[in-house]
């Protein structure tokens, strides 16, 4: 129960809330088809701030033994996806949120659930920490519980048209290909009235700034199909809307600040919330 992330690792947090479990399924998914290892996570917080958290450290060898099967039950849940995947465990101390920003720094991807505050609507604290501040790309896993994998559908990526984009474009090809699955890019500027057929010359001018920004990716991975969608408006709303027809949505976590640029703070941010898929939070 000791073994390290590697570079290659993809990276999961569960526990035996049915949220974490399905984003175990769908980690277990991506690393099947990535050919990588899986790594779950089980962290516990030691620090007794609280009667209930004194108790529980005092009783650690109990909750030790919990942790360990719950270790195991995500074990056999995620070889049920793929028998053959390659599947380590560690159960690190201390909050869920440090362990796996920790981790990180050695894995390919990091993968949590997005365990909601006020019913449905805004994803967690941990979940928040852990894309805010992990060197990897974060995986935050959402949709309908016992359906976590919508296979076949296309990956989408939100694309500003600026270097801040390259990881996300770059993941998400990656991903495509490993998939065998389109690639939607989206590329959304702020809509606005515009003097007669200069609305057509700047359309025209985004959608090249498009091309050029999938260019040396499509030399790259010439098996993925490439599905442009440049389009005026509010990349939030487009993206949202989005969502509801992709398996996986990618988006960078900084970019500079205009409207168009995919900021954590805001854009990203949102869709954290309220996107109806996965996200794949991009760092640059």
């Amino acid at each position: 129960m000791s073994t390290r992330a590697d570079r290659t690792s993809i990276v999961v947090g569960v526990d035996d809330s049915p949220t974490a479990l399905n984003a175990a399924r769908w980690a277990a998914y991506l690393a099947g088809a990535m050919h990588s290892p899986l790594l779950l996570t089980y962290a516990q917080q030691r620090s007794a701030t609280s009667a209930q958290q004194l108790a529980e450290y005092i009783h650690a060898p109990q909750s030790a033994d919990a942790a360990h099967a719950s270790l195991e039950r995500a074990r056999q849940l995620v070889y049920t996806c793929d028998p053959e995947l390659t599947v380590n465990a560690v159960r690190p101390e201390g909050p869920p949120a440090d362990a796996l920003v920790a981790l990180s720094a050695h894995a390919r991807i990091v993968v949590v659930g997005a365990r909601t505050a006020y019913g449905d609507r805004l994803v967690g604290p941990t979940t928040m920490q852990v894309a805010q501040h992990a060197h990897c790309p974060v995986g935050v896993w959402r949709g309908a519980n016992g359906k976590p994998i919508p296979r076949g559908k296309p990956v989408a990526v939100g694309i500003d048209g600026t270097e801040l984009s390259i990881p996300a474009i770059d993941h998400a090809f990656e991903i495509a290909s490993a998939l065998e699955v389109p690639l939607t890019a989206v590329h959304c500027w702020p809509s606005r009235i515009e003097p007669v057929g200069h609305h057509l010359e700047h359309g025209e001018q985004q959608r090249a700034l498009l091309a050029e920004s999938l260019a040396g990716w499509r030399t790259e991975y010439p098996d993925v199909e490439v599905i442009e969608v440049p389009v005026p408006g509010s990349a939030r709303s487009v993206l949202n809307e989005m969502a509801r027809d992709v398996q996986l949505l990618v988006v960078g976590s900084h970019g500079h600040p205009t409207a168009t640029a995919l900021l954590f703070g805001s854009t990203s941010r949102d869709l954290l919330h309220r996107t109806t898929c996965p996200v794949l939070v991009c760092r640059s």
